[in-house]
């Protein structure tokens, strides 16, 4: 909620920072090439590949990756493992797998001049999944898909295609099954300026449903690449969870403009190391309740940068701000709603804005220092709500993640924190009367919400054909505003066997209990998630 002045400085930096990375172009220019989806394993994976010091010039914090760069890092991954003496696991699976999966990319990152320009794959990846939620299981982190008590079912493929090296094509069509197409939330929303938890609903009846999940196009001259359709986006580099903008929520309908591909830019700034950004653009087509204004703006810009291949910094600002009936805006009103120094409470120029900093620390070959781990990462994403300087209403997420603990191959702990819920104003994160910041009833940012906080412990293993994840998520809600703080306990495991190098079969299960249901001294409940999937990759 606005009460102070914005972030007049930052965004300024941010806008000048992004106008240099446009004008500037990377040595040789890639074609055009789709995302790879944030659901995919390569994320984690090539977060492994840093901590073992196989990649340098990857930017972590920009998701999702173009194809473009996979295929670039994956080029420089494999240099590396061939200087190796002896091939180590994680350079025995890029190359049995993600090279020949990313085939394309990784010869066309070599051979620059041997591109196929123009190119159809009607079906490169496709899955069958099925849930079963026994009570009323919190999903997060899902791209905004709702699942009912009892069955749920999805099929879903993706396709993509190029035309000539400028444009390529993405399409995401999913077919959805739910038992009950009510998501009965443990936090039920009685407040219209408050965002609500996912999935709230009180529909009882069951829906079938066939979307356009994701969907866009892209135009790509030299290293700058623009963007319109439907997609998710990651800012931040936390594992779990993202202050302000995630996978949370569902995929939204925007115009992105961004690099894809880190640049060095010219002169003095070459010290900063690669640099990237993104410039985003949308009007949220979603139902709004109360108060809040239908059909708002969202604007966002991101820029990070490496000035040491061990260390990453970013910076991020999101507004949300227009809507029915405030639509006579002119230039000057926009570029200081976005870039102004004082908030306009109640007026046309009113908006919800959020601005966080980050940085991420990846130290491999650690062993000799750390005995425990032979990787290791540090991060912390700090970020202000519509406050002045220095920031009164912060929020935070902090982690690590340790690689290769006691000697054992392809392991990884990761332990995050989260809190939303500043001393000032607990509730001020995410919320606002007319512009709370969520799509289509899931928060853009850390699921957990207002006024909340997040302790997430996950510990995984990949053998060549089997892996496994077992992890606890402990998320508190209410913590200053409310008589008895909600907390939801879930403990959760993971089995997965890849049938070959193109299909893969998992198994999930996880146990939920929530204490102070909807903020009830003497309320408490227990839920069960099952879940299947098949995955196949082409």
């Amino acid at each position: 909620m606005s009460n102070h002045k914005t972030f007049p400085m930052g965004a300024a930096i941010v806008l000048f920072a992004l106008l240099l990375t446009v004008i500037s172009s990377s040595p040789v220019c890639a074609a055009s090439s789709v995302n790879v989806s944030l659901e995919r394993d390569l994320y984690s994976d090539m977060e492994f590949w840093a901590a073992e010091g196989l990649i340098e010039s990857q930017l972590n914090s920009f998701r999702p990756f173009a194809g473009s760069e996979v295929g670039s890092q994956i080029a420089a991954a494999l240099d590396r493992c061939e200087a190796k003496k002896s091939a180590s696991p994680t350079c025995r699976r890029i190359a049995g797998h993600y090279a020949k999966l990313f085939q394309g990319d990784v010869e066309e990152a070599r051979f620059p001049d041997h591109r196929n320009n123009t190119f159809l794959k009607p079906v490169e990846t496709f899955s069958l999944s099925y849930r079963y939620l026994d009570g009323p299981f919190s999903v997060y982190n899902q791209e905004g898909l709702h699942y009912s008590d009892g069955h749920n079912a999805m099929i879903q493929f993706q396709s993509q295609a190029r035309l000539w090296r400028a444009f390529s094509f993405f399409v995401q069509p999913m077919v959805l099954y739910n038992q009950k197409s009510g998501f009965h939330s443990l936090q039920p929303n009685p407040n219209p300026s408050s965002a609500p938890p996912n999935g709230w609903s009180d529909d009882e009846s069951s829906n079938f449903d066939v979307r356009l999940h994701k969907g866009y196009g892209k135009l790509t001259l030299s290293n700058v690449e623009l963007l319109v359709g439907r997609d998710s986006l990651w800012w931040g580099p936390a594992y779990h969870g993202a202050l302000l903008m995630s996978n949370n929520a569902h995929p939204f309908d925007m115009v992105k403009l961004s690099n894809p591909e880190p640049v060095l830019l010219p002169w003095i700034f070459s010290y900063l190391g690669p640099v990237q950004f993104n410039l985003i653009f949308s009007e949220l087509k979603d139902d709004r309740e109360g108060e809040q204004l239908k059909n708002p703006f969202l604007y966002g810009g991101r820029l990070g940068f490496k000035p040491h291949p061990c260390l990453e910094l970013g910076a991020s600002h999101l507004v949300m701000f227009s809507g029915k009936g405030r639509r006579d805006l002119s230039f000057s009103d926009v570029f200081n709603i976005l870039y102004g120094n004082e908030n306009q409470d109640n007026k046309k120029t009113d908006s919800n804005q959020e601005f966080s900093v980050d940085a991420a620390l990846t130290i491999p070959n650690v062993k000799k220092y750390l005995l425990l781990a032979d990787g290791l990462k540090l991060y912390v994403e700090w970020g202000g709500e519509d406050t002045g300087l220095p920031p009164d209403r912060r929020a935070y997420v902090t982690g690590l993640a340790l690689y290769k603990l006691f000697d054992l191959e392809r392991t990884a702990l990761h332990v995050e924190y989260a809190r939303m819920s500043p001393s000032s104003v607990p509730g001020s994160w995410y919320n606002h009367p007319y512009y709370p910041m969520y799509y289509k009833d899931s928060v853009f940012g850390h699921h957990a919400g207002s006024d909340a906080d997040d302790l997430f412990i996950e510990w995984s293993q990949d053998f060549e054909k089997f892996y496994y994840k077992l992890g606890f998520d402990r998320e508190r809600s209410g913590i200053q505003t409310r008589d008895h703080t909600q907390t939801k306990n879930q403990f959760f495991g993971e089995v997965g066997y890849r049938l070959n190098d193109h299909s893969d079969i998992r198994l999930s299960y996880a146990y939920e209990k929530v204490d102070h249901v909807d903020y009830e001294e003497d309320d408490s409940r227990n839920n069960h998630f099952l879940g299947i999937e098949a995955f196949f990759s082409f």
